[in-house]
């Protein structure tokens, strides 16, 4: 197991609530994860920023993502522990941006931001 699953509970859940997806099971949340991952750096996606909130029953992580020349909110997540381990993940993409740059070229529409060289990392 890496690093990354030992995270999850063995029946840790994914959903996705605003386009009806869940996925049950520590295995296939994981390899959801990084199918999404692949999927990202396969459209030039190189980076993302995290920003973690600490909650009551868990945390909230914000991220932003970015690639040459670009850069966008990408989703906010409520992840849920108990025991130490994740338990739930619900995942709020930010599907008109993640549109957006998967429908233009130049990213410069509203809410993809063209990413100056001097930012990017």
């Amino acid at each position: 197991m890496t690093p990354f699953a030992g995270l999850f509970a063995a029946d840790a859940v994914y959903e996705v609530p605003f386009l009806g997806e869940r996925i049950e099971g520590r295995d296939a949340v994981v390899a959801t994860l990084a199918a999404g991952g692949v999927r990202a750096r396969s459209a030039g996606l190189t980076k993302a920023q995290v920003t973690t909130t600490l909650a009551e029953s868990g945390f909230v992580v914000e991220l932003v993502v970015s690639g040459p020349g670009v850069e966008f909110p990408s989703s906010v997540g409520i992840l849920t522990v108990a025991g130490g381990e994740i338990t739930s993940y619900r995942d709020y993409p930010d599907t008109s941006a993640a549109a957006k740059f998967g429908s233009s070229s130049s990213g410069s529409e509203r809410g993809v931001k063209p990413h100056s060289p001097q930012t990017a990392e």
